[in-house]
């Protein structure tokens, strides 16, 4: 394995040092394929580009699981092509390669092309200048310290996860968020939080660093779980290696940090709480270790990066035909922030795509991301491409997107889209005159929705899954038989069979969908179990963890609907496990008949197969460890064309969000919040959620969808003023909410269209 250098704070070393200006014409957040290819295309058109990265260059292939093979064809097959450019953007082109030989490769291409980059860069905030240049704030995990950078644009190319923050009181900016240098925690006591690999890795490496240092002071190892977490077997060898021969390191269960907290010399430290003890009569006495903030790392995975994209302004919008709250941009790919741009994996699996931020959401296009690699490098090109125009002063924009190995042209002639902007793609697709063919293929994802590897399914035939001997096989998954499951296919559509497995097939149920449940169903939520059994001609709720210890015992009855989650109204089923929705499962007996309905949960609820099951494309089920979609794709036909065919009206700014002010009665286009003394103005098209939301106002809304019923709100006048209840509203306000549809709706569904003054209800 070739390796690269970097300097002190993280810059790259280049085979030639380049001089970056003060202000750079476009800074890449994000040292993946869409940044990537987004920082070549840059340097081939002159442009000024910088990439950043909070943990390394190609993080994301970096941790796929060891001798994974990048396909070249994943995601699309021959109709997903590489995009053309220069001799940079060439050179990222591949064949099927193993996935540590592509992440040398492409970082020695950064060096041997001179591509700046620089590792450990945080992206903490944004501010625009009066002369449209952005300062942008970053904290530099290297040199512990604040790093401002100045450019006038910016390409947001995260992926789908950020660092999972710390929601504890104090200042976390300074706190790691992965393991950059393990001699920089040789200095004191280190404290790793977290039960993961990356957790595992970082106390090893810290562990090893302080014995070849010399240095005393151990390293802890923080989790909420009462059991030591489990080390990958990749791991094993070299943690019990490390714990037995070391002996400096130390666990901590059931502990969790608390607070950053002040010393007397000003220092900032992390003050985790390591016992807590409950004595009759007397106050509860508990334990607190504090750590240097500098000497700590959080290894506790990664969230959607919707509150950290809030921050910087870019917000997401529920809109489109399927009324979904999706990452929304212009054709530019550009946000609601002028100039910032977001590429990649971010904007999978859809996204919303407008020309006016201040129009109806509903009339918001959806645009379908498949999330690849290719499709990251395409969107790494365009933005490079409207960057470079727009440093040349052009008001007009127009992008050509060819692909690599093109079949003969079929054109389409640019469309005027306003004045001041013309978007056109030039995709050359293939001729269309030969019969499209239908071919059905298993997508395997990650635990965090990412697509990640994909499957041919046998039509007309049967795909067997399993650990040996099968069509599709994990061989180190222990958690599959050796036949697991199949997927057979004819002329009734698909379905999916347990082959006698040991721990079962789980098909995740549809959202907002009632599913009847009958005496021995098995349910899966996050990583808690639900298992009905008839009882005195009652059907019993058994609750068992992922330790398969019984904690609790429920019963449905006829009069209520019961919501269950992690802050659930009803019964919690366990509140830290973050892999539970707050609001995840409603449960409702009907005509003696128990039905479940899954509340647009993140994670989503799994229903056990007991044989066999018809599935569609677009459902999802789990097999041992793994986790598969079933997609259907036409042959011949591209997902995601950009090409625009009408002229829309031409892209406005963000409306600025307006701080509440204090307000007696509605008066004009505004939202008066009674209980809270608060008035804010309001676009058509919003609903209450969202206009809270942008005017700085707290209101829980889990779903966004009038599924969960976590935002009630009551309509105290101008009820005249908001859209009429849907019927899923109406079920959600009656059965969960238990309240009267008219006099009350969901702040996520409701969208006024003049005055109205109402409160917000707690539930």
């Amino acid at each position: 394995m070739t390796s690269v250098t970097y300097s002190a704070d993280g810059s790259l070393l280049l085979a030639t040092s380049v001089a970056l200006p003060e202000v750079l014409d476009l800074l890449v957040v994000g040292g993946g394929p869409a940044g990537t290819a987004a920082a070549f295309r840059a340097k081939e058109l002159g442009l000024n580009a910088l990439v950043i990265d909070y943990d390394d260059l190609m993080k994301r292939i970096r941790d796929y699981p060891k001798d994974k093979l990048i396909l070249p064809d994943f995601g699309g097959g021959d109709q997903m092509r590489f995009p053309k450019g220069g001799d940079l953007i060439s050179a990222l082109h591949f064949s099927a390669i193993d996935k540590d030989e592509m992440v040398d490769e492409w970082k020695l291409l950064y060096v041997a092309n001179n591509i700046p980059a620089q590792i450990g860069i945080e992206l903490l905030g944004l501010h625009r200048r009066g002369d449209g240049v952005w300062q942008i704030k970053t904290w530099n995990h290297n040199t512990k310290s604040e790093q401002q950078i100045l450019a006038k644009h910016i390409a947001i190319g995260i992926g789908r996860g950020v660092p999972r923050r710390f929601d504890i009181p104090g200042n976390t900016d300074g706190i790691a968020y992965r393991l950059a240098d393990a001699q920089a925690y040789v200095k004191g006591p280190a404290l790793v939080i977290g039960g993961g690999t990356s957790a595992a890795e970082a106390v090893i490496a810290i562990s090893n660093a302080k014995v070849k240092a010399n240095e005393s002071s151990a390293v802890y190892w923080s989790y909420r779980g009462d059991k030591l977490p489990k080390v990958s077997k990749a791991l094993a060898d070299v943690f019990f290696e490390a714990y037995i021969g070391n002996g400096n390191i130390r666990y901590f269960p059931n502990s969790e940090p608390v607070a950053i907290v002040a010393g007397d010399d000003k220092q900032e430290f992390l003050s985790l709480r390591t016992d807590r003890k409950a004595i009759a009569g007397r106050p509860n006495e508990t334990l607190h270790l504090e750590f240097l903030k500098e000497l700590c790392i959080a290894c506790i995975g990664e969230d959607i990066p919707e509150a950290f994209l809030n921050s910087l302004g870019i917000r997401m919008v529920t809109g489109g035909l399927t009324n979904k709250k999706r990452m929304c941009v212009t054709p530019l790919l550009e946000t609601q922030q002028p100039n910032v741009y977001l590429i990649g994996d971010i904007l999978s699996q859809v996204y919303l795509e407008t020309q006016d931020f201040t129009a109806d959401p509903s009339t918001f296009r959806e645009v379908k991301h498949r999330g690849n690699i290719k499709a990251g490098m395409i969107d790494g090109v365009i933005v490079a491409e409207v960057v470079a125009q727009r440093v040349e002063g052009k008001k007009e924009i127009e992008v050509n997107v060819q692909l690599a190995d093109e079949a003969p042209k079929i054109e389409q002639e640019p469309v005027p889209l306003s004045p001041l902007m013309t978007v056109f793609s030039k995709i050359t697709e293939p001729p269309q005159e030969k019969a499209t063919e239908k071919r059905a293929y298993l997508v395997r994802l990650t635990a965090g929705g990412v697509e990640e590897d994909e499957f041919t399914v046998n039509m007309n035939g049967v795909t067997t899954i399993g650990r040996k001997f099968c069509d599709i096989v994990f061989p180190e998954d222990t958690n599959l038989s050796e036949r697991h499951a199949s997927i057979s296919h004819g002329g009734d559509g698909f379905f999916l069979r347990d082959d006698g497995s040991q721990t079962g097939i789980f098909l995740r149920t549809t959202e907002a969908k009632p599913v009847e449940v009958t005496d021995g169903d098995l349910l899966r939520l996050g990583r808690q179990f639900l298992i009905f059994r008839e009882e005195n001609g009652q059907l019993a709720i058994f609750h068992y963890n992922q330790s398969g210890r019984q904690v609790g015992k429920y019963f449905p009855t006829q009069e209520k609907t019961i919501v269950l989650g992690r802050e659930a109204p009803d019964i919690t089923l366990d509140a830290n496990d973050m892999t539970l929705s707050r609001r995840h499962l409603s449960i409702a007996t009907k005509d003696r008949k128990v039905f479940i309905k899954d509340l647009k949960s993140v994670n989503g609820t799994y229903l056990k197969v007991r044989n066999a099951v018809r599935i569609e494309p677009g459902e999802m089920f789990r097999v041992g460890s793994q986790t598969f979609r079933l997609s259907m794709q036409e042959e011949g036909v591209v997902d995601r064309v950009r090409v625009t065919t009408k002229a829309p009206p031409a892209a406005k700014p963000a409306a600025k969000p307006v701080e509440p002010v204090s307000a007696p009665a509605a008066s004009g286009m505004v939202v008066v919040f009674k209980n809270l003394g608060k008035s804010v103005p309001f676009e058509t098209g919003q609903t209450i959620c969202t206009i809270a939301e942008n005017n700085g106002i707290k209101i829980v809304a889990e779903c966004h969808a009038g599924i969960c019923g976590s935002d009630p709100v009551r309509i105290i006048s101008g009820g005249e003023y908001l859209n009429p209840v849907g019927e899923d509203e109406r079920g959600t306000l009656e059965d969960i909410c238990g309240l009267k549809p008219g006099e009350c709706r969901l702040a996520c569904m409701a969208k006024p269209s003049d005055a109205v003054e109402l409160e917000i209800l707690t539930s």
